[in-house]
């Protein structure tokens, strides 16, 4: 069986750069493995040693060589044990320590250990409480002076003293982490920093990894120069910059402590040729950083968005932020952004989606516009800062431009699942063949960018597309940069309409609107009424049902449908929750939905059947007409005004007919077709059954 190793260790082993390994990948030069879990590239050692000894014309390579350099995984696991127990042993000695000032003691104690060796803890003959804790407090600095790195004085002493010291000590004494394997000794302080920030009150400094790899390999054929992080946290980002192509890493922190864990971090990823600079009065957004504008290659950052900057003098220096009395941050680091880049820089930052449609941010999208050229626009799903924050939130691409900018081709994408379920934990999901793999999409979106940037358009695939960013601007003012304003499908929707042989009607003109509302539980003689609520009408597939429902139960106010009126769910409406209500009797429906009544011709018959238009506004037709008016994030909506705008066909009677017989034939077609996958669905779980029976009996040999 092959062995498999990493781009790292590839990269070691031929002596290339990673990005090398990368260029090679995306050439077909030498082709990666997919990560089944991860995605991430793995390599062939028997390929790498054909390349070594045909470079070396002899055949001394072998799969020794790259022992030094193999991952002990177990290694990671049992810091995470060992780093559970440090936090146990000081709580029981402090009652009034917290996870954050453990965490700073348990930090020093970690960088000794994975600096100098495990040798240090081991107890000395007779060695008294106060000589453990001064050798030991030795150690910590003489590693922090090796390293060649200023620490913030209060990060400088050993706090931790008497057992509770001696007893971490003998803690990480006996940890078998190899001191050699560099990558271990970055991943156990990864561990730790993400035990600490991740699942506590203080997740607001940390990344989820999988978008951060992700952030990280968008912009990794631009990864040259200085790579700069300006709200660098934990610094999750800059540990994932190339060691190569004579990059020197940059980190901006308004917080001491994790500037300092920054610092930590990134030695113990044994980056060189870094700086993590702490700096106050505004931090990144403030005075002190004007020293490094217009000296950065590249960034990758999540800046903390939700909070609004209130301070005048910092916000009169920026564009976005003169005259007003508060800005959220998020918005002022865009603008930072352009003045800390070089021309032609590029910036990956993490995003409130109400910067690309909020009609309140038009000003910021109108200096992205004019400053930037915007390359990408991935939106990532509402659980992807779950458990700790459920937003709308996208990864902005963009590429600091001088002068007079006409936009070029945007890369768009739509995220489901980056491999993160809402507790926090990996999301795993097996194939037939029990196989895992992380339940992600960000690895096809990666790839459908890479072919973006090689300009190579039509091999995108589901939920990735190319739009010109600009084509709307005329009759958009407020300059919409979101994912759903530019889908293809509006377009393709504005084509079928200018083609219509058919009149055009709006839906206005086609139904009456029913608005009686009720509120049900102020209606003292109720006790049940017919309620159909969003969660009772399916998506895409126009099935809504009735349920009897406590009239005392619903609070808010609903409205009144009658038997073939037609509801439409106005939030959401991507998910295209829109049902004729084909039912004995009416009921009521969420304040949510708009309720339509088809109206009736002179002959009193339908404009058009119900059924028919039903179809229509699930169709790409009509969400391609309602996509530029949906505004909102979380919870997006169409509101009643602009959904009775959109255009009909209304073909004659005849046709009209025709468009139900297909329309009804189709459906039975798609009965048939699930009955039948159903059908092959349960002889499959019956032949998984009598396959295991059949073993056992052909074992007990009765067969």
């Amino acid at each position: 069986m092959s062995t498999k190793v990493s781009l790292t260790e590839a990269a070691t082993f031929l002596g290339v750069s990673k990005a090398t390994l990368r260029n090679w990948d995306s050439d077909g030069k030498l082709p990666a493995i997919r990560n089944p879990i991860n995605g991430y590239r793995q390599y062939d050692l028997d390929d790498l040693i054909a390349i070594k000894q045909k470079v070396q014309g002899a055949n001394t390579v072998e799969k020794k060589h790259l022992t030094s350099v193999k991952i002990n995984v177990s290694g990671s696991k049992e810091v995470k044990q060992v780093v559970s127990k440090l936090h146990n042993i000081i709580r029981d000695s402090d009652a009034n320590s917290n996870i954050v000032t453990r965490f700073d003691e348990i930090s020093k104690l970690l960088f000794v250990r994975l600096m100098s060796g495990k040798s240090v803890f081991k107890p000395i003959k007779n060695e008294s409480e106060s000589d453990y804790y001064e050798r030991i407090q030795r150690e910590y600095s003489e590693a922090v002076q090796k390293s060649g790195k200023t620490i913030p004085e209060r990060f400088s002493k050993i706090l931790l003293k008497g057992k509770a010291l001696q007893l971490c000590g003998e803690e990480l004494f006996n940890t078998s982490i190899d001191e050699g394997q560099v990558d271990i000794k970055g991943l156990a302080y990864e561990d730790t920093i993400r035990g600490t920030f991740d699942k506590s009150d203080n997740q607001q400094y940390f990344t989820p990894y999988q978008i951060v790899d992700f952030m990280v390999d968008a912009l990794s054929r631009f990864m040259n120069g200085t790579v700069c992080d300006p709200a660098c946290g934990t610094a999750g980002f800059l540990t994932k910059a190339p060691d190569d192509n004579g990059i020197c890493i940059l980190g901006l922190e308004v917080d001491e402590r994790l500037a300092w864990v920054s610092t930590l971090n990134l030695l113990l990823h044994e980056k060189e040729a870094f700086n993590i600079e702490c700096l106050e009065n505004g931090g990144s957004l403030g005075e002190a950083a004007r020293k490094y504008f217009g000296k950065v290659d590249v960034i990758t950052t999540n800046p903390p968005f939700g909070s609004d900057y209130t301070d005048p003098d910092i916000l009169n220096n920026f564009e976005l932020g003169k005259n007003r009395t508060s800005r959220r941050r998020g918005i002022l680091f865009i603008e930072q952004a352009w003045n800390l880049l070089k021309e032609g820089g590029y910036v990956a930052i993490i995003i409130d989606q109400g910067v690309l449609n909020a009609a309140t941010n038009s000003d910021v999208r109108k200096f992205i516009l004019s400053h930037f050229m915007v390359r990408g626009i991935i939106d990532l799903p509402e659980s992807a800062f779950l458990p700790y924050a459920n937003v709308s939130s996208s990864i902005l691409i963009l590429q600091k431009q001088i002068g007079e900018i006409r936009q070029e081709k945007t890369f768009f994408a739509k995220s489901d699942s980056i491999g993160r379920k809402t507790n926090g934990d990996d999301d795993i999901v097996y194939s037939s063949t029990g196989k895992p793999r992380l339940n992600s999409d960000l690895p096809l979106i990666l790839e459908c960018w890479n072919y973006y940037l090689d300009g190579d358009y039509s091999k995108m695939q589901k939920g990735c597309f190319v739009a010109d960013i600009e084509e709307y601007k005329e009759e958009d003012k407020s300059l919409r940069m979101d994912y759903m304003f530019h889908h293809p499908v509006r377009n393709e929707s504005r084509e079928l309409l200018s083609r219509s042989k058919s009149q055009l009607v709006t839906l206005a003109e086609l139904c009456d609107e029913r608005n009686q509302s009720y509120i049900p539980a102020a209606d003292h003689l109720a006790t049940t009424i017919l309620f159909t609520g969003l969660a009772n009408i399916e998506s895409n597939t126009g099935v809504a049902v009735q349920e009897l429902t406590p009239a005392a139960s619903i609070k808010s106010s609903v409205k009144r449908y009658e038997p073939n009126d037609i509801i439409f769910s106005k939030m959401r409406p991507a998910l295209r929750k829109v049902a004729v209500m084909s039912t004995d009797e009416g009921g009521y429906v969420s304040s949510e939905c708009s309720v339509f009544t088809v109206r009736i011709d002179k002959n009193g018959d339908p404009l058009i059947d119900p059924e028919i238009l039903s179809a229509i506004l699930r169709s790409d037709f009509v969400f391609g007409q309602i996509m530029p008016y949906v505004t909102g994030i979380g919870r997006p909506r169409i509101s009643g005004k602009d959904l009775r705008k959109i255009r009909i066909p209304l073909p004659d009677k005849t046709l009209q007919k025709r468009v139900k017989e297909n329309l009804y034939t189709n459906r039975e077609c798609e009965k048939q077709l699930r009955d039948k996958a159903q059908a092959l669905r349960e002889e499959a779980e019956e032949l998984s059954k009598r396959t295991l029976n059949d073993v056992a009996v052909m074992m007990a040999g009765g067969r």
